[in-house]
């Protein structure tokens, strides 16, 4: 009898301190969930996040805890895990859910979305992204919600649209119009996150990481689930209005990686030229008539429980 399908959950932790507890505890009802769990902390060995890491893996046995040992950059962060997911057996088939520390694992939406068996509904040549359960909170203050409250869930997908679109179609409109994107809570092949540590020019930056996984060599598909596996935390310090201005710093990367997809899947030509045209325009517009970049389209769909 086969084994469910079911994906590796990685947690990236970075001064996570009572966000990573509260994470940990959305983990804690998910861990029947995932084939393996693994807590990657970029810290000293005497940090607190690495200490809660190892008590939340005393009562949760399988549970692996890695530790960088010094503070790390974002993607030598992603190396480090991804080279260990190697070492340890992973293969390019394997799923990967990413999960930042500040956000949680959403119980409601995964039950909702796998089979009988517990299988998750995944296809090879697909990457998943959103929609997001959203909530805000205050830059100085933790959110511990127990409340009950309906959250928004947000979308990068049309909304009366298809919940499925080529990579091509779907990272031409992110282009053309940025909506919300979110890599916590996204899930793709093992594959991608190979593809992106090996590939040449090398990613610095964590901005437009979401694009890059979409657009990693396996993908033909970018997906939309039926509902939020994923919360996800808002604060002032980490607004989403200066995405914009950062993400662009990562284009050059960007540009080089939607030409090797272009190259392996012809079909999407076509939709990368034309939104590539739009931005083009766009920034000729502001750098000769001083006119803005379009904003971020914050579409939601309907409210959904905790």
């Amino acid at each position: 009898m086969s084994q469910p399908l079911r994906p590796v959950l990685v947690v990236m932790v970075w001064q996570g301190r009572e966000r990573f507890q509260r994470c940990l505890a959305s983990i804690d009802k998910a861990t029947a969930h995932f084939s393996r769990i693994v807590l990657s902390i970029t810290a000293t060995p005497d940090s607190a996040d690495l200490a809660l890491a190892h008590e939340f893996a005393e009562s949760h046995p399988g549970v692996e805890v890695i530790c960088t040992g010094k503070e790390l950059p974002t993607m030598q962060h992603q190396t480090f895990w991804v080279d260990y997911l190697e070492r340890t057996g992973t293969t390019p088939d394997d799923w990967i859910y990413w999960l930042a520390y500040d956000d949680e694992v959403r119980v409601r939406g995964i039950e909702r979305i796998i089979d009988a068996d517990g299988s998750w509904p995944l296809q090879q040549g697909t990457a998943y992204f959103g929609p997001w359960a959203m909530r805000h909170e205050a830059a100085d203050r933790v959110l511990w919600d127990e409340s009950g409250e309906h959250l928004q869930s947000w979308t990068s997908f049309p909304l009366n649209g298809p919940l499925r679109l080529p990579v091509g179609t779907w990272i031409g409109r992110q282009l053309a119009q940025p909506t919300y994107m979110q890599m916590s809570g996204s899930l793709a092949q093992f594959a991608c996150y190979l593809s992106l540590r090996d590939a040449r020019p090398r990613k610095d930056g964590p901005m437009r990481i979401e694009m890059s996984i979409a657009a990693a060599p396996p993908n033909i598909w970018v997906e939309e689930f039926p509902a939020p596996i994923s919360i996800i935390y808002g604060r002032s310090n980490s607004d989403r209005a200066s995405y914009g201005s950062a993400a662009r710093k990562e284009d050059f990367h960007l540009v080089a990686w939607l030409g090797r997809h272009a190259l392996e899947h012809p079909e999407a030509i076509v939709p990368l030229t034309k939104a590539a045209a739009e931005v083009g325009w766009h920034h000729l517009l502001r750098w000769t008539r001083g006119a803005p970049l379009p904003a971020e389209d914050w579409a939601t769909r309907d409210l959904v429980e905790p």
